[in-house]
């Protein structure tokens, strides 16, 4: 059974909370109160018998242990070994009136964090003070980088993205379930190797230059490359990878997190194909067109609708101009300029088609305009068609 001590010490970081197992009362007396005047963050907890005092660990939140050695029910490497037991981790020093080089090795071999043989005067009490103050400070910092490693290797193992973490030499020390599904290989073929087995050798070149500069600039790197899966597969992953160093500045691990884009790539260029193919239809159609999104800003007009309405300019810098303002710009170009603006906002609120709506222009002429609304992948749009209208015979 382990209590409230058994790893995290005492929930305030700003206080110490010392118990000091002693057969002498007034020693344990005279011990706590030197130790609370050296330093007011130290609460010392006494007891002369060596079972309350594994209650109290049970019970309480210390966050180290003083003990003497000499005493009656069990000598203080025993008490050690029974805290041990019970998986309480805290400092434990050894603080006793009987030396010997022989007791202190064989304490630091127990486990015991520190030995502390007792002296005459108060400077022993400083130095005790020290050592425990010390001692606490440095668990404190390992259980809280433990800490900090352990939500790091949870986060590693949960995370949806690849993640491969590569040692000072760049050689591979884990591979999350993620990665081993993307990159088709089970973590135990990939520990201690390199990245070679998942990089084509048209790639190779290309990564090892970034490894060399990752190492160099221990910086980070992104980058999309072909990648090749355990079973021969050719994917393409986006790689985010990012060199860890330490307070001096030394390199101590690459973490690199993946994820496969080979879907997500072919898309996209079936859509840049798709779009290359509409432009250039669009371009070659005998009428004018206009393609709004749903707030009204172009997405596309072509050169046709630039000629029908004498506009100068490259169609292609149109994108995203305020299609409002654009019907009221143009408005000067028909007989009614304030119904050509106001029909446009009934039709677009209409939502309905329209189809070959005559439209007059201020010298006499018209144009047919036809009109539907359209779903884009951002929400509605909405498509214009204009054509000139032929002159009655």
């Amino acid at each position: 059974m382990s209590g409230p001590s058994s790893d995290a010490g005492s929930a305030d970081a700003s206080s110490l909370r010392v118990l000091h197992v002693d057969d002498d009362p007034a020693y344990l007396d005279l011990t706590a109160t030197y130790l609370e005047r050296i330093d007011e963050a130290f609460a010392v907890t006494s007891e002369t018998d060596v079972d309350d005092a594994l209650e109290t660990l049970d019970d309480e939140a210390i966050d180290c242990v003083v003990s003497d050695y000499d005493m009656p029910e069990a000598d203080g490497l025993e008490l050690l070994q029974r805290v041990r037991d019970r998986g309480i981790e805290v400092p434990f020093v050894l603080f006793t009136g009987k030396g010997s080089e022989e007791i202190a090795s064989e304490a630091i071999s127990a486990g015991a964090t520190d030995y502390i043989q007792k002296r005459g005067g108060n400077d022993q009490y400083e130095v005790l003070a020290n050592r425990v103050r010390n001692a606490v400070d440095q668990h404190r910092s390992r259980a809280a980088l433990a800490e900090s490693e352990e939500r790091l290797s949870r986060f590693i193992e949960q995370s949806p993205l690849g993640t491969i973490e590569y040692d000072a030499d760049f050689r591979i020390v884990r591979a999350n379930p993620a990665a081993e599904e993307i990159l088709g290989y089970d973590e135990s073929e990939l520990l201690g190797g390199t990245w070679l087995p998942f990089v084509p050798a048209s790639e190779r070149r290309h990564v090892a230059a970034l490894e060399r500069d990752l190492l160099s600039d221990k910086g980070g790197y992104q980058s999309v490359n072909e990648n090749v899966r355990g079973d021969g597969e050719r994917i393409r992953c986006a790689w985010h990878n990012q060199v860890v160093t330490d307070a001096d500045g030394a390199v101590i691990g690459v973490f690199s997190q993946f994820e496969d884009v080979t879907e997500e790539t072919a898309r996209k260029r079936e859509i840049e194909r798709t779009n290359a193919v509409l432009s250039t239809a669009l371009d070659a159609l005998p009428v004018g067109m206009l393609v709004e999104d749903a707030d009204r800003r172009v997405i596309r007009v072509n050169q046709r609708l630039f000629d029908l309405f004498g506009l100068d300019g490259d169609p292609e810098d149109a994108t995203g101009l305020d299609c409002r303002k654009l019907a009221a710009d143009l408005s000067g170009e028909f007989a009614d300029p304030e119904e050509f603006v106001a029909r446009i906002e009934r039709v677009v609120d209409a939502g309905a088609p329209v189809n070959d709506e005559r439209l007059a222009l201020a010298d006499g002429t018209a144009l047919i305009r036809t009109y539907r609304p359209i779903d884009l992948p951002g929400g509605d749009g909405h498509l214009w068609a204009y054509r000139r209208a032929k002159r009655p015979e």
